[in-house]
């Protein structure tokens, strides 16, 4: 499994990659943003971990260079920094930043916020691809006994017309994907595209699977553990910012007034609710 280390520190970095290595993992290296970008395009590591402060490209650049790339969106990237105030914490999760870790640290916190990126990641690609084979599974057999059901009428048909006249084929439709609609704002969970106003906008996987968790408990209050657990997974129950700044992230992208929010209602005390809307499927 490749983790890919970015610090201009040649001594932070070394030991970090021997920490690493240590643990079992393939690391790759780079001591500039720049060297960073190209490698995780070229070798698209399980994780991403970088420091923020450096000449030339900064770690931010990093992050938001290789979030616009399809090949690196989804790889998780983690902040090492000296720079731990809420402001830094704040602008590196909207980036889309899993995780942030102040320095100094220790191995074993290092090791654990590793550990837990890569399950979760490995967790939530395997619970998407579950998701997406039982979706085709369940699609396949639907157009099975639809295209069935129309052999059978259209050999019903035949049998009662002349023997010159032959019966029309009938072509079975493709089901349509599970899309949710409210207002402005348009949801489709197969393809995992979130628009607003027909045009489509960019979510980090947290942000869609936020989303997503909120629209399935559309009209409920839900709780901030809820939440967290839901989505971050047990180890973040307790780490409600990282949700206030999700939260916010998602309210800039899909709120018409994000001071107003019309989908994502604050439940002060208790948590949030989203704001009913329909389900087309």
């Amino acid at each position: 499994m490749k983790i890919l280390v970015i610090d201009d520190e040649l001594e932070i970095l070394t030991n970090l990659v021997y920490l690493l290595e240590a643990e079992g993992y393939e690391v790759l290296s780079a001591q500039n943003g720049t060297t960073g970008i190209n490698l995780a395009k070229q070798f698209q590591p399980a994780l991403i971990i970088s420091d923020i402060m450096m000449p030339g490209i900064s770690g931010y650049q990093v992050l938001e260079s290789l979030r616009k790339d399809p090949a690196t969106l989804t790889i998780p990237f983690v902040f090492l920094s000296a720079k731990s105030t809420h402001d830094d914490i704040r602008h590196g999760m909207q980036l889309g930043a899993e995780d942030y870790i102040s320095k100094p640290f220790s191995q074993d916190e290092l090791l654990e916020a590793v550990r837990v990126r890569l399950e979760r990641h490995a967790s939530l690609k395997s619970s998407i691809l579950m998701s997406v084979s039982s979706e085709l599974l369940t699609a396949a057999n639907s157009i099975k006994q639809l295209i069935s059901t129309i052999q059978d009428e259209n050999n019903a048909v035949y049998n009662e017309v002349a023997p010159e006249q032959e019966a029309t084929p009938v072509a079975a439709p493709h089901p349509a994907p599970s899309v949710f609609v409210s207002h402005k704002l348009t949801v489709d969970f197969e393809l995992r595209i979130a628009m607003v106003e027909g045009r489509e906008i960019k979510l980090s996987p947290h942000q869609f699977q936020l989303l997503h968790y909120l629209i399935d408990n559309a009209g409920k209050i839900v709780t901030h553990k809820n939440i967290l657990f839901n989505v971050w997974g047990s180890k973040y129950e307790n780490e409600t910012q990282y949700l206030h700044v999700c939260i916010n992230q998602l309210r800039q992208k899909i709120e018409p007034d994000p001071s107003k929010p019309r989908y994502i209602i604050t439940e002060r005390g208790f948590g949030y609710r989203f704001r009913s809307g329909s389900i087309n499927t």
